[in-house]
């Protein structure tokens, strides 16, 4: 049997879009391949769910910050050491001199044929000399570049200029790998500028079993969900409520609910508004995405696949999103979603799905239908299958 070595910025979680390829990744090649897996643990998330896909497990607590200020004293007190400078690796959270040593004790003590890694670990293994996959997901360099020329302050720019420095400069180690995985042809395009490995498009996926709606009762309301601690959830949330919202609030009082963890003052702020309510984390989000429901991803900045618009899908609810919020999904106009790029076709088409209930029904059903047929782990998983493959021979 082949012996994979899986390194994680934290524990694969099912509910966390940055983990949750890997989390299916292991659940579908468990019983193909022996895996071990090498994390942080945030103690944020819980490893039970997979200790039996998995024949060994090393989990290093990493403490986890709020604040810039104590993010940054814990990543300058890190880069300190003659490792990490050997690494290259300025200003990463992730390094931590006990995981360098205890990857290099885990390859020592065992002989492993294939090592993947996620983006945030991929600096610990890129010079093992051993068959190697870095699953990047997206390409960040451009997400903060996007960024830094968004910014309006000087202060913004700086931050996401030299974010972006950092990252680029970071996945050139890309090239030291023998294959790299993207969600989606865009991030493969924007890679390709300046990585010369291999660089494979794995679409996330959805389980469909799972995010099966179970729900009774139809509610006619508005939802968006994701992490809104993160620029680009926030930047949506604001576009929606400055710019689309009123508008639709002239005709008809559709109630607004924003679904996710750790959302910022001005999320909270919302709260106050009685059309809008912000949960801030759910136990189970099937819960909250009732039939009838209509799903917006009003997204102007951000990259990759959006795991939450595949399971809303799935979920059979109406999705309306810009064509940053879609990017990656091959669905169809009008037929298993609705595209809307600027206030008022977003406003035009979300008075549209609520009037008419039978279109809102039409478009959810062909939904499922349309992720049922392209979306699920298990397409994923044989793609990483022939990959591995590859590598090794």
């Amino acid at each position: 049997m082949t012996h994979i070595l899986l390194i994680s910025h934290d524990i694969p979680s099912m509910s966390v879009g940055a983990t949750i390829p890997i989390y299916h990744m292991i659940k579908n090649l468990s019983e193909q391949y022996d895996i071990t897996l090498v994390c942080f643990n945030s103690k944020k998330y819980d490893i039970k769910p997979l200790e039996k896909h998995l024949s060994n497990v090393i989990l290093l607590d990493n403490p986890v910050y709020d604040s810039f200020k104590d993010q940054f004293t814990y990543t300058f007190k890190n880069m300190l050491s003659y490792d990490n400078l050997k690494m290259r690796s300025f200003f990463n959270y992730y390094y931590h001199p006990k995981m360098s040593e205890t990857i290099k004790d885990t390859l020592e003590n065992y002989e492993y044929d294939i090592i993947i890694t996620d983006m945030p670990m991929a600096f610990y293994v890129k010079n093992i000399k051993k068959p190697k996959i870095v699953y990047a997901f997206d390409a960040v360099g451009d997400y903060n570049h996007h960024m830094a020329k968004k910014a309006t302050s000087i202060q913004g720019k700086l931050y996401w200029y030299l974010n972006y420095m950092k990252i680029h400069q970071y996945e050139k180690c890309y090239n030291k790998f023998d294959e790299c995985i993207v969600v989606n042809n865009k991030d493969k395009k924007l890679l390709e500028h300046f990585i010369k490995t291999p660089i494979s498009v794995v679409a996330n996926g959805v389980d469909i079993e799972y995010f099966k709606n179970k729900n009774n009762r139809r509610i006619r309301q508005l939802i968006f969900v994701g992490d809104m601690s993160t620029p680009p959830n926030n930047d949506a949330v604001r576009y929606f409520v400055d710019e689309i919202y009123p508008l639709i609030l002239r005709e008809v009082n559709i109630p607004f609910k924003i679904i996710g963890r750790n959302p910022t003052d001005y999320i909270k702020s919302l709260d106050s508004d009685p059309n809008i309510t912000v949960t801030g984390s759910v136990d189970d989000i099937r819960k909250h995405l009732n039939p009838g429901s209509i799903f917006i991803t009003p997204m102007i900045s951000g990259t990759g696949i959006k795991n939450k618009i595949l399971e809303a899908m799935s979920m059979n609810l109406t999705v309306i999103s810009t064509k940053i919020g879609i990017s990656g999904i091959n669905a169809k106009n009008n037929h298993d979603f609705i595209l809307a790029d600027n206030p008022t076709e977003f406003k035009d088409a979300i008075l549209q799905v609520y009037k008419d209930d039978k279109l809102n029904r039409k478009i959810a059903e062909n939904a499922r239908v349309f992720v049922k047929n392209n979306y699920s782990w298990q397409n994923a998983s044989n793609k990483i299958t022939h990959l591995i493959e590859k590598a090794i021979k």
